[in-house]
């Protein structure tokens, strides 16, 4: 493969976006599992007592000589065996099983946080090809998730060994002691064992987000001539920004032109520059630049100018200040009041326009 070709550059921004808005993210599925083994046995631990109590009740209510002596197979008496059945169950289910559905929601949004996305349930006849099966099968993605499973079980293995071999002469003393101190070291025993398997869970699955970070990282890069065509996409194509600038070019040019008929003043330069004043004195507290121009610009608003009977002032110095000086719509610098004035003066003189400057 060519070197263009490779892909050795970062994701942009809108690669990421268009990755996860398909669900394709850097998640490990091994977090949420090992954090959910962890809390599970904590709750276990904690609610422990209280779900004894309710199967202790339960148990006694059952064999109780009111329900196990004079239980006849009524509707009344089979609604209430049930319906005490079903309060039981849920009171010692429900605590544990919100408990999971919290840990395992809180550390999916964790890691990838709120994400919404239908891509994953629309058809995809590769997944049902057997082509493309064989080759999911053969990957290195396959190989890697196949490693990862042997690696844990092994460790599970090692840890579940290495606790039954640390407690075995305690099992074997377990004949001499009361069944009910037997239940409790039994279960005490299989806690911490269950506590070592999550911690050593939680820390592969760390390494195992590590990983799949490294992977995720790998699988959306870019190749230069991609991060090339999307930056042509953003910025658009260089042609038709030109066209679009000509455009803009355009318009301002015959919004300024529609502004000179209604100016009291064109002074020039006398050839290269004309600029076009306007000034209303009830309305502006100078005059106003309404338009400007050079070369062949200069000559379209001394054209337009001389159409609609608007005075044409040479005054060099002038022009070419007021050129620099202002842009389209600027108010006249206050250095060039004065000499603004006398112009205008000069053409309230000559009886243009008079009623526009309130005399």
């Amino acid at each position: 493969m060519a070197d263009s070709e490779e892909r050795t550059e970062a994701a942009t921004p809108k690669r990421r976006q268009e990755s996860r808005k398909k669900g394709q993210v850097a998640r490990s599925q091994e977090i949420g599992s090992a954090f959910v083994i962890l809390f599970g046995f904590l709750t276990l631990l904690l609610y422990g007592k209280t779900m004894y109590a309710y199967m202790a009740n339960y148990m006694r209510f059952v064999l109780s000589p009111e329900v196990f002596v004079h239980f006849r197979p009524e509707q009344a008496d089979v609604g209430h065996f049930f319906m005490a059945m079903f309060n039981v169950t849920a009171r010692i289910v429900a605590p544990i099983f919100l408990v999971l559905v919290i840990v395992g929601v809180f550390f999916n949004i964790a890691q990838v946080g709120i994400m919404f996305t239908a891509e994953a349930m629309k058809p995809n006849f590769n997944k049902i090809n057997p082509l493309q099966g064989l080759k999911r099968i053969f990957s290195l993605r396959s190989f890697t998730e196949l490693l990862k499973s042997i690696i844990k079980i092994s460790a599970v293995g090692i840890i579940g060994y290495m606790h039954i071999r640390g407690e075995i002469m305690n099992v074997v003393k377990l004949h001499d002691i009361p069944l009910a101190a037997g239940m409790v070291w039994l279960g005490t025993s299989i806690f911490w064992m269950t506590m070592k398997v999550a911690l050593l869970l939680i820390l592969l699955s760390l390494l195992d987000f590590i990983y799949q970070k490294w992977d995720f990282e790998r699988s959306i890069k870019m190749t230069k001539q991609e991060v090339k065509d999307e930056h042509k996409q953003r910025e658009g194509d260089p042609l038709v920004r030109s066209r679009i600038r000509q455009k803009q070019r355009e318009i301002a040019m015959r919004r300024m032109m529609a502004e000179v008929p209604q100016a009291d003043v064109v002074i020039t330069n006398p050839v290269h520059i004309a600029v076009a004043l306007s000034y209303v004195s009830s309305e502006m507290h100078a005059p106003k630049l309404v338009a400007k121009g050079a070369g062949v610009v200069a000559e379209k608003i001394k054209e337009i100018a001389k159409e609609h009977g608007v005075p044409i002032i040479e005054d060099r110095p002038l022009a070419q200040s007021l050129f620099k000086s202002c842009e389209i719509g600027d108010f006249i610098p206050p250095n060039l009041f004065k000499a603004v004035a006398e112009i205008l003066a000069y053409v309230y003189n000559l009886g243009k326009k008079a009623h526009k400057f309130g005399i």
